[in-house]
């Protein structure tokens, strides 16, 4: 195999963990796919190292070594499965490698993020249902109010991720907000439950994905990442309860 196609090997490998990892795959199915790309490449022994920030990827039989730097990571699964199925199809000789990392460019490039509104929609969805589950008996009073509050809450939440650079601050103030709108709705008497209605509205906030792929990455022995993934999971959770509180604290 000659260098030319080396480098192009583990460039379009690592291509595809970086979209994997940005998008929020598990570390495991980020390293198999990587591992099955340079497998089906002719790397007999690729050695695949992954953490929270970077990738590090290379093989036995090789002198070269390629690395990359992730700086952000969100939610973006349509991502992860479009790159699994090039990958799958790389496997089965269906496309070539010049094809595979062009697609993968493409994923990269063109694979746009669900819109606002739907988005908006889940929140609204989520909140007032999950408010509903956590009440424990069907009291309708507070059904939209949930919503629309757990709607405000990730709008402010969306906005805020966009514009601030500091982690945690966006999940911090839209709770903050989500418990002074409640506790302004309880103050003209048209909420029945604050409480219920704090803990729905504050569902689309929680990173129920991130704890998730946390804890496989632990049981699948990606310690680094699992450990980093579980931290950075409990201290948004921290951010959002901590806003809660503290609007409670002082203002009941």
């Amino acid at each position: 195999m000659d260098n030319q196609t080396i480098k192009q090997l583990l460039n379009t490998g690592i291509l595809a963990g970086k979209i994997m990892m940005e998008s929020g795959s598990e570390m495991y199915r980020i390293q198999d796919t990587i591992e099955r790309i340079l497998r089906k490449g002719g790397l007999s022994q690729p050695e695949v190292f992954l953490t929270p920030t970077g990738i590090f990827v290379t093989a036995r039989d090789i002198f070269y070594i390629k690395m990359v730097e992730v700086h952000h990571s969100a939610i973006n699964l349509e991502k992860v499965t479009k790159v699994n199925a090039l990958s799958r199809q790389f496997s089965d000789n269906q496309i070539s490698l010049d094809e595979l990392q062009n697609g993968l460019r493409d994923i990269n490039s063109n694979t746009s993020d669900f819109p606002l509104w739907l988005k908006l929609l889940g929140a609204f969805v989520i909140s007032c249902t999950l408010m509903i589950l956590f009440i424990g008996k069907y009291d309708w009073f507070d059904f939209f109010q949930a919503g629309f509050i757990g709607l405000f809450g990730y709008l402010v939440f969306n906005y805020l991720n966009n514009v601030v650079e500091i982690q945690f601050i966006s999940e911090f103030i839209a709770s903050v907000l989500i418990a002074l709108a409640a506790i302004g709705l309880r103050q003209l008497n048209l909420i029945n439950n604050l409480n219920y209605l704090i803990i729905g509205s504050v569902m689309p906030l929680v990173p129920g994905v991130a704890l998730t792929n946390a804890l496989r990455d632990l049981i699948a022995g990606h310690l680094i990442s699992g450990l980093a993934r579980m931290v950075a999971g409990t201290l948004s959770a921290l951010a959002i309860g901590g806003g809660i509180a503290v609007v409670l604290r002082f203002l009941l």
